[in-house]
């Protein structure tokens, strides 16, 4: 699984696809946006056991390092106890952020279409291709795991018996592009659609 940190990363833009390009002038709203809204502590809803967490930090005027962590439950509604910690050990990307784009095209995870000035930014994440960082799951619900072709595996066996399987790419350097939009009080996660500049669609969507 890839990230683009929409920092929070992404923050935080998530590594899942995205287009390039450069962003024409007459778009840019801002160089001075207010990007502290992006930084601290967000999360994804409960899915199945896991809930993802993403943390962004300021390292820079426009930067930010992003570190992802999943915390598997006993509990499908992520009740319970703790079983197990998946991440990669250290800040997994470093997202720079381009000047607001004005009036940016935004498709919703439900389908409506909102106009918005959002933050592009490209991600890079950690490792390289000859150094990888591996994803790494602990726990006491942690029932295997192996790391092969630069990919962890791991089993996480519940109280009930139940399993995840954990299947994690390791980061090898790669860079993304995407863009940040705060919304309603939610961090919306935006890729590109198709090699546009100026239209995006939400990725993941993250709440405090």
């Amino acid at each position: 699984m890839k990230y683009l940190a929409v920092l929070l990363s992404s923050m935080m833009l998530v590594a899942c696809g995205g287009g390039g390009g450069s962003v024409s002038s007459d778009a840019v709203a801002s160089a001075s946006a207010d990007l502290s809204k992006y930084a601290g502590v967000w999360r994804q809803d409960c899915v199945n056991h896991m809930r993802l967490t993403r943390t962004a930090t300021a390292t820079g005027s426009r930067t930010f390092s992003v570190m992802t962590k999943e915390e598997y439950f006993d509990n499908a509604d992520c009740t319970g106890a703790l079983v197990a910690t998946g991440s990669f050990g250290q800040p997994d990307e470093i997202v720079t952020y381009a000047p607001t784009l004005a009036n940016a095209s935004v498709t919703l995870q439900g389908g409506g279409i909102v106009t918005a000035d959002v933050d592009p930014a490209a991600s890079v994440s950690a490792g390289a291709p000859l150094s990888p960082v591996p994803f790494n799951v602990t726990g006491s619900g942690v029932t295997s795991t192996a790391y092969v072709l630069d990919t962890t595996s791991a089993i996480i066996t519940y109280a009930n018996l139940d399993t995840t399987a954990v299947v994690r790419t390791a980061l090898k350097g790669q860079t993304t592009i995407g863009a940040l939009l705060l919304l309603n009080g939610e961090l919306l996660s935006l890729v590109p659609i198709g090699a546009s500049t100026t239209s995006f669609q939400v990725n993941r969507q993250y709440i405090r």
